[in-house]
């Protein structure tokens, strides 16, 4: 029987179960979401009602025009630009998070929805103007993971990784991308079941 050098035996004995012991201890640390509010995508020190004190004449204005008059389609436009650019928070990118909301949907395939806008509110992007950026999240979902047609007027809670990404789609602009989304239907005391 050969027997293995000291060093050899060092590795095996020492070396490789701390290495795996690191490894899973990274992958349960990297497992675990933190789970956020939606008042937590807005960075600190950004106050949204204070904008829309700035805005405070523009939008009784609106109230004062016909439908559809240039004005109000000019103030309008302004509005949006400035939600358009609503800025999100820095310190949740790369972070894995869980956050209960409401889904619109993007991509439907085989009647489940696969990628959606999440939103704060029911109806958001589909029946009243799109929230601000930084209360809107593009969401891909994993594979398995996506939401029955049947099923999205139900709040739902969203795990995955959120980076910082702004895109634009026919419904309303995004500023955050969940990755790899893991769905699941959402109730708590709020809502019914």
């Amino acid at each position: 029987m050969t027997t293995q050098p000291a060093w050899l035996k060092a590795v095996i004995t020492i070396v490789f179960p701390a290495f795996l012991w690191a490894l899973v201890a990274s992958v349960a640390v990297a497992e675990e979401p933190r789970k956020i509010k939606w008042s937590d995508l807005i960075p600190e020190g950004y106050e949204p009602e204070k904008l829309l004190q700035a805005y405070e004449d523009d939008i009784n204005r609106l109230n004062d025009l016909p439908d559809n008059s240039p004005e109000g389609i000019a103030i309008l436009e302004k509005l949006q630009d400035v939600i358009a650019n609503s800025p999100v928070n820095e310190k949740l990118d790369g972070q894995t998070i869980a956050l209960a909301g409401f889904i619109a949907p993007l991509a439907i395939k085989n009647g489940t929805v696969t990628r959606f806008l999440f939103v704060p509110y029911f109806g958001a992007c589909i029946h009243v103007p799109a929230p601000p950026v930084n209360q809107t999240i593009l969401v891909d979902t994993a594979p398995g993971q996506g939401i029955k047609l049947h099923q999205v007027d139900f709040p739902f809670l969203v795990t995955g990784k959120l980076t910082l990404q702004h895109t634009q789609t026919d419904i309303g602009s995004a500023g955050y991308h969940l990755i790899d989304a893991h769905t699941e239907q959402y109730k708590d005391e709020v809502w019914l079941e």
